[in-house]
């Protein structure tokens, strides 16, 4: 058979003698069939139709065909005329056109588009549509039969294959829990489809109804507005983040991603995409970033939060010449307390204190935990001393007050150091390092006062001045060390890494905390040959372990924020690696969330070359920074580290299992290697590692070693001992 010249118009399938052809054709056969046959000009007629043109008498023999007939078949006429037409046809379709013909017969009555199936020579399965008319002899008695076949097999296949297409959809539709949608030319929902068990009232609430003219509120740049725009530009969009309030005030959160649908000619016609419901990742992204910026105790801002607090008031105060003040506050004797009655009556505490504090503040005030039991007030817009000194006269009070601890009444103080804007300082640092210092002087003059900075208060800082002496010589007099915690593989139990912290003991100061001089060196200018020296050291060990006959295993060390701007920082490494010959992808940089943040673009180039230089990149202390996923996505990191603060609590918190299981989960979604810093119990690691996390660290499984002792240890855990490795480990160290 020759196919009919098809076309697709809207994804149907059409044919130049489409609506009444059939009629006009069997017309011109009619007049063909009374013209004496030898009249050749209505044969030619008949030849030169496109469709297939075929007669038959009651036998069903044919009689007479037209060349069209002859190709659809794949025979020459010759091999068809005087021949039964069930030859040519399916057992089905010989059903199908016996009662065909025998309707018509009985009726006189003509049959169109009427669907069989022909057999062709070389065996394939040709689909019809046909005509059948009764022919009559000049007296009007019965002859035979003849008719009209269009080849309609690429028509019946794509509709088959677009039933199939529908069927497929609605059962992925059914599988997903995603909705998809449509809308028409004006952005009108026309369509859903979901399984969700409320698609009636979903569809009632949004079909005939742009989104903007719904309940969804939209997180996108310019709003409705912006996206309007985009819809208007026929632009794909993804992942746009929409929400709503249900019943009973639970929010809602979608991510929807659409793109716009065309017509033959190129014209717009409407949009089309899937939605999906994202309400427990975004409650629990919003509740990592309140951690992120909020202290866990007290759910005061933290540090970082007044930091960025300081940072617009600093803007202000520079725009509008204003001034502001900076307090800082330190409970007396609560260490006494603390270890007198334990730590579970000092955190009471702190949070007794925290509510008092933010009760004696004014307004437009803002209070912060520091850490420990300090905090710090910022207190706007103030031009001189006296509205800051009935604020600290407040802070006082509200802290003297008597507090009931179980059954002890206890009692505390607190001592307040002040630093003006611009006075005592025009930056953040300044104004803390001020406010720090009268802090310690009203300390020393007796506690449960407040003291303003002053240049005189310099003289006393005699402990800050020692530390800075003894921190300037330490590295040149070989005071500082190296020592290393393993990270333990929680699938296998081997040891897959080592971290390198950083150690100092000063023969005039004693063992000194590294929360204590490693800021203190970042302040100095000190932290960048440390940390080069830190560097080189770790990378030198790690390589004496291998040739030790220790199998390769992973260093991270750590980057200060001003190693990380430091402009030979990429040329120190090369160094490192090089004078050592450790292999790059060996070696693990620890960065933490605040250095990637700012100057995004600035940092992206940076970590690009420090990975084409083949190290491995980690976010260290996750959690405690003010970023997201979302924006760690943009940099080429391998590892996340989830701060120990995520850990502590849990399995028995409940909203602790939630965030680490939260954070681990999109972590891996990322392709990332989750480390959990801060393991302590078995428990918790158990709930790590049933929750997918990578590795551990922490003293559940040993504190952190000399080189020597981690040698031993390494001797000691082989892979017969990694069924047992979550034991913990004595330290060496005591």
């Amino acid at each position: 058979m020759r196919l009919c010249n098809a076309f697709a118009v809207n994804g149907c399938v059409s044919h130049p003698l489409s609506g009444n052809a059939f009629v006009l054709i069997e017309s011109e056969i009619n007049l063909a069939r009374d013209i004496p046959a030898r009249d050749g000009k209505y044969r030619t007629i008949v030849e030169t139709m496109e469709d297939a043109y075929y007669e038959v008498d009651l036998f069903g023999r044919l009689v007479f065909a037209n060349t069209a007939l002859s190709r659809l078949l794949g025979y020459a006429l010759d091999e068809i005329i005087g021949k039964s037409n069930r030859l040519f046809m399916t057992q089905r379709a010989v059903a199908t056109v016996f009662a065909a013909f025998s309707e018509v017969y009985r009726t006189g009555a003509p049959r169109r588009n009427q669907d069989w199936e022909h057999i062709h020579k070389d065996g394939s399965l040709i689909h019809v549509e046909g005509s059948v008319q009764l022919t009559r002899d000049e007296a009007g008695a019965p002859i035979g039969f003849r008719g009209i076949l269009r080849d309609v097999t690429v028509r019946r296949k794509i509709e088959h294959e677009l039933r199939e297409s529908e069927m497929r959809f609605r059962a992925l539709t059914n599988l997903s829990s995603d909705w998809y949608w449509e809308q028409d030319a004006e952005f009108r929902y026309t369509r859903m489809e979901s399984r969700h068990k409320n698609l009636d009232s979903t569809q009632a609430s949004f079909l005939g109804k742009r989104p903007w003219e719904s309940d969804l509120q939209i997180q996108d740049e310019g709003g409705w507005a912006g996206h309007c725009a985009a819809l208007a530009a026929n632009q794909t969009f993804r992942d746009v983040v929409m929400h709503r309030l249900l019943p009973g005030q639970k929010p809602y959160y979608i991510s929807v991603s659409g793109a716009p649908i065309f017509d033959e000619d190129g014209r717009p016609i409407g949009y089309r995409g899937v939605s999906r419901e994202i309400t427990d990742q975004r409650l629990a992204e919003q509740r990592i970033r309140h951690l992120a910026t909020h202290d866990s105790l007290t759910d005061l801002p933290n540090r970082l939060m007044f930091s960025q607090m300081v940072a617009a008031a600093l803007e202000q105060g520079r725009r509008c010449l204003g001034g502001f003040a900076v307090l800082f506050l330190d409970l007396d004797r609560f260490k006494f307390i603390n270890d007198s009655l334990g730590h579970e009556a000092g955190d009471k505490l702190l949070q007794e204190i925290a509510i008092r504090l933010q009760q004696a503040i004014g307004h437009g005030d803002a209070i912060a935990r520091m850490g420990g039991d300090e905090f710090v007030v910022l207190v706007r817009e103030v031009a001189d001393t006296v509205r800051v000194s009935e604020v600290a006269g407040n802070l006082l009070a509200a802290a003297a007050g008597s507090f009931m601890l179980g059954q002890q009444e206890c009692n505390v103080t607190a001592s307040i150091g002040i630093a003006m804007y611009p006075a005592h300082g025009e930056d953040e640092q300044t104004l803390m390092k001020h406010a720090d210092a009268a802090m310690y002087l009203a300390k020393d003059q007796g506690k449960n006062n407040f003291k303003f900075y002053s240049r005189d208060i310099e003289a006393c800082s005699h402990e800050r001045l020692a530390l800075e002496a003894n921190l300037r010589r330490a590295l040149a007099q070989n005071e500082l060390s190296v020592v290393y915690q393993p990270k333990l593989d929680l699938r296998s139990g081997m040891i897959k890494g080592v971290e390198a912290l950083l150690r100092w003991n000063s023969p005039a100061l004693g063992q000194i905390a590294p929360s204590e001089f490693i800021p203190f060196a970042e302040e100095l200018g000190l932290i960048v040959p440390i940390g080069k020296w830190v560097l080189q050291t770790a990378c030198a060990q790690n390589v004496a372990w291998q040739r030790d006959g220790f199998a390769p295993m992973r260093m991270a060390v750590n980057l200060s924020v001003r190693q990380f701007s430091d402009e030979n920082l990429l040329r120190d490494i090369a160094d490192v690696l090089a004078q050592t010959g450790m292999p790059p992808e060996l070696l693990e940089l620890e960065i933490t969330e605040g250095m990637v943040i700012h100057h995004p673009d600035r940092v992206l180039q940076l970590l690009l070359a420090i990975k084409e230089m083949g190290v491995q990149l980690a976010i260290d202390d996750f959690g405690t920074g003010y970023s997201s996923l979302g924006q760690l996505k943009n940099f080429p990191l391998d590892t996340l580290k989830v701060d120990r603060s995520f850990i502590n609590d849990i399995p028995g918190n409940a909203g602790a299992r939630a965030i680490a299981q939260a954070t681990i989960a999109m972590g891996k979604a990322m392709q990332l290697t989750v480390v959990a810093e801060g393991v302590e119990t078995a428990e918790q690691a158990a709930f790590l590692r049933e929750h997918g996390c990578d590795q551990m660290q922490g003293y559940h499984f040993s504190p952190a070693l000399s080189a020597d002792a981690l040698r031993e240890l390494l001797r000691r855990h082989t892979p017969e001992a990694a069924a047992h490795a979550c034991v913990p480990v004595q330290s060496p160290l005591g």
